[in-house]
């Protein structure tokens, strides 16, 4: 199914050190404080966050206005990679207008849209802000909050994906994929690839193929099927949405399929890589 055009690449930057967190104290204190009233884990202020959180608010503030990419077509997630954080979910929020830092959470709170705040996987947070270039002392401000990485999450996302995966072939008077650990490093392969080499496609920039790849891990499955999307941010929406779409739908429910392997990877342009590989048994 359908490919969007290839990411200029993202010009090589050093790597920034964190940037402190003791002046976030009491946006963490009044978030904690939120959080624990409704029986949630406490949330912990991440130093690398902040620092591309703070590199993300000045590359708004330089282009004047809300907006995921900079201005040299780095994204706010390529900003959270490059400084050395890696992640299974991410909710960014992009705000302009509050003068200062208490006025900031004072709006921030009393919005009442934020999902992190009653979302129990997220665990670490990021705040930065830069001046605006015009006299009225706006504030552009990037909030980053994050489910850390953790192998175990990462099987856990795979698993997910794959049980309603199956949930859908089930429904349907299928049986249900095996999992397939050549096909999972397929997949979990090519989802790194398009994050490190800025593409999205089902034919590699070196010309592979999901056949070839699938090949090169060792299948011997006689079909192979493969579903990619970006930017979905849970196991639940990115299934929905290969459903959703003719194509993708036509994967999950051919027959044929006996096998299964799920690749996620962070960041890039888009946030979140899924690759979902399918294999016919020989």
């Amino acid at each position: 199914p359908g490919a969007r055009p290839p990411s200029p690449p993202a010009p090589a930057r050093p790597a920034r050190p964190p940037a402190t967190v003791d002046h976030l104290r009491r946006f963490t204190d009044q978030v904690g404080s939120r959080r624990a009233r409704a029986g949630l884990p406490p949330i912990t202020a991440d130093g690398r966050l902040t620092a591309a959180a703070q590199a993300h608010a000045a590359a708004m503030a330089a282009l004047g206005r809300l907006d995921a990419d900079g201005p040299d077509g780095m994204s706010v997630f390529d900003q959270v990679a490059m400084h050395g954080y890696a992640y299974l979910g991410i909710d960014e929020q992009l705000v302009s207008g509050p003068r200062t830092l208490d006025e900031f959470v004072q709006y921030y709170l009393d919005t009442g849209e934020v999902q992190a705040l009653h979302n129990a996987d997220i665990r670490d947070v990021g705040v930065g802000h830069a001046p605006g270039a015009g006299r009225n002392g706006e504030l552009y401000w990037t909030v980053l909050w994050t489910m850390p990485f953790s192998p175990p999450g990462l099987a856990r996302f795979a698993a997910e994906v794959t049980s309603l995966t199956n949930g859908h072939r089930t429904a349907h008077g299928l049986r249900p994929l095996g999992n397939d650990p050549r096909l999972t490093a397929a997949a979990q392969a090519y989802s790194e690839d398009m994050v490190a080499r800025r593409f999205y496609s089902h034919t590699c920039p070196s010309g592979s193929e999901p056949w070839d790849r699938a090949a090169a891990a060792g299948c011997t499955h006689v079909g192979i099927g493969e579903n990619i999307a970006c930017g979905q941010r849970s196991p639940a929406e990115v299934v929905q949405g290969w459903m959703d779409s003719p194509g993708h739908r036509a994967n999950i429910l051919k027959p044929e399929f006996t096998h299964i392997g799920i690749g996620f990877q962070c960041g890039g342009q888009a946030g979140t890589y899924w690759t979902q590989l399918f294999g016919t048994a020989a």
